[in-house]
């Protein structure tokens, strides 16, 4: 639980400083990039998956295909992105401490997740090695 109020409270933040009248191109595209990762996770994963706790729901199915056949936490890819195009347009220590925690948090509440699918999933350790985190190639 405490993952999901550190998250949403640094995303929190992250939206009230922003300042709308200084979106750039680039907060745009990340915005924009954010959202297909998004959207392709849900679509990818099936909405009955979705879940903001990190713990499996008792009929989770692991997904393997479409974005995740790259990356293994696209929805949390999705959040930094959106979360960094804000940031972009009001750059304060706050908001970059507001950035560094929700990151922290996003990796450590993804290190949970994936125990609990390699207890789950006898092939989740396989899946692991050949995929990425958050971001391809990174």
């Amino acid at each position: 639980m405490i993952y999901v109020v550190i998250q949403f409270s640094a995303i929190l933040l992250l939206i009230i400083n922003t300042n709308i009248n200084n979106i750039s191109t680039y907060s745009l595209i990340l915005f924009i990039a954010s959202a297909i990762i998004g959207v392709t996770a849900i679509i990818n994963m099936k909405i009955s998956n979705l879940n903001i706790m990190p713990e499996l729901k008792d009929n989770h199915k692991l997904a393997t295909n479409g974005i995740y056949k790259y990356i293994r936490h696209p929805m949390y890819t999705s959040v930094i992105l959106l979360c960094l195009g804000f940031l972009l347009t009001e750059i304060t220590t706050v908001n970059i401490i507001a950035m560094l925690i929700l990151t922290i948090n996003l990796f450590l509440k993804s290190r949970l997740e994936e125990k609990l699918l390699e207890q789950r999933f006898n092939n989740y350790k396989d899946y692991k090695n050949n995929t990425y985190r958050f971001l391809p190639f990174i």
